[in-house]
């Protein structure tokens, strides 16, 4: 005869399965207050109709967050949008037309105790440029120094990140040169202000020949093999800060010396986030399709091997993904939102709730709005996380917020 006690383990397995398998409650819902330029709310960036790249930090050391944002079709190429009282004012940080690509990077370079930002060219410039953020003499009339980081070479700088990758207590900034098929490595020179270029050191590169089988669909002016994508964690708990992005993660051995680890060779074109997900062993990375049609994955680490979970069947021109506590319940969340570019008219821009064991609650923020590199932080320092929506072309220039007022 069967025991009591061993239908008791029985049916505690049973009920164990089911409750990691099974997704979570519905998760309650957030309300969201929509401000918009084309509302008049928020001031319109410039002119032009390609805006590429955004930036989000305290610029001017009050405490809130501020924003910029670039166009490479048109004078001005930057602007700043400072947190005011009432919402934002908008500032020129460059007055000329400079080819941004989308990617930035902030770190104090010149070790004066405010914040400067980093943008890397796109496909027709072979430049890298750093602006000095002039606090806390800010004239209306006046653009910031703009010096060079790199200044030749190949065209095409998709992706820029700071941190501190070797250990030595000092940002490192590290950023992909994709007409050079390259991801550099760069240290701060002692002396910013006068020295330019920087010295770049090539820590990783892949062939333009071919490239292994990819996931999804791909517009044409993708490159063969082409890579992007910059997020910093530390993936294998060294204490040390990896580098991720092309589908990889990169660990410091020494010196300017990196090696390659592959996350998913098939999905290299990607954007790039990697946070704790799932509580306990190694972070999670979430991947997902940048420009074009492919799932929004997640990678966990398990008997030696990132095994793959699919998250969302299908993401399209998901250009922005982030991992943040959005809901406050100890557990991380995903943000990522996807552009129209004249397809997707009902392009979505999404939460997904994690319950800390992998499962997660889909919340939609809005239908309709395409969003390119587009950002979530505390907008109105209130203390709970806001999004800056920014099109790439769709109805540029504008920008939308969504401000969070709670469940």
């Amino acid at each position: 005869m069967i025991s009591k006690l061993y239908w008791f383990a029985v049916i505690l397995t049973v009920c164990c399965l089911v409750a990691c398998t099974t997704q979570s409650v519905k998760h309650p819902e957030i309300s969201w207050k929509h401000l918009s330029s084309v509302t008049g709310e928020l001031e319109v960036p410039n002119s032009g109709a390609q805006q590429t790249a955004t930036a989000l930090f305290d610029v001017d050391q009050d405490g809130l967050n501020d924003f910029l944002v670039t166009e490479r079709t048109q004078a001005p190429a930057v602007v700043w949008y400072q947190r005011t009282a009432t919402g934002w004012q908008r500032h020129v940080v460059d007055s000329t037309h400079l080819r941004i690509e989308a990617g930035s990077a902030v770190s104090d370079i010149d070790q004066d105790g405010d914040l400067d930002v980093v943008f890397g060219g796109d496909g027709g410039c072979n430049k890298v440029w750093w602006w000095e953020n002039p606090y806390p003499d800010y004239e209306p009339n006046t653009p910031w120094t703009r010096r060079y980081i790199k200044n030749s070479g190949p065209n095409k700088h998709h992706d820029q990140i700071f941190g501190d990758f070797d250990g030595d207590g000092q940002d490192e900034l590290v950023f992909w040169n994709q007409g050079a098929q390259t991801l550099y490595l760069a240290e701060i020179p002692a002396d910013p202000h006068n020295t330019e270029p920087w010295e770049l050191v090539p820590i990783y590169t892949y062939s333009a020949a071919s490239e292994p089988p990819q996931r999804g669909l791909y517009p044409g002016w993708k490159g063969t093999n082409e890579h992007e994508g910059l997020a910093k964690c530390d993936i294998d708990g060294d204490g040390k800060l990896d580098i991720l992005g092309g589908g990889r993660w990169f660990k410091h051995l020494e010196g300017t010396q990196f090696e390659a680890h592959v996350i998913d060779a098939t999905y290299a074109f990607t954007r790039v986030a990697a946070s704790q997900l799932i509580q306990g062993g190694r972070p999670e990375v979430i991947l997902v399709v940048g420009d074009g049609r492919a799932p929004l994955l997640m990678y966990q680490w398990q008997n030696d091997a990132w095994q793959v979970n699919t998250l969302i069947d299908t993401v399209q021109d998901g250009h922005s993904v982030d991992i943040l506590d959005v809901d406050g319940d100890d557990n991380l969340d995903i943000f990522v939102a996807e552009m129209r570019l004249g397809k997707n008219p009902e392009a979505k821009t999404r939460i997904l709730f994690g319950d800390g064991q992998g499962n997660f609650t889909t919340h939609i923020v809005s239908t309709g709005f395409g969003l390119h590199e587009s950002r979530i932080a505390d907008l109105d320092g209130d203390g709970d996380y806001d999004i800056l929506g920014k099109p790439y072309n769709w109805e540029a220039p504008r920008l939308d917020v969504w401000l969070n007022e709670g469940k």
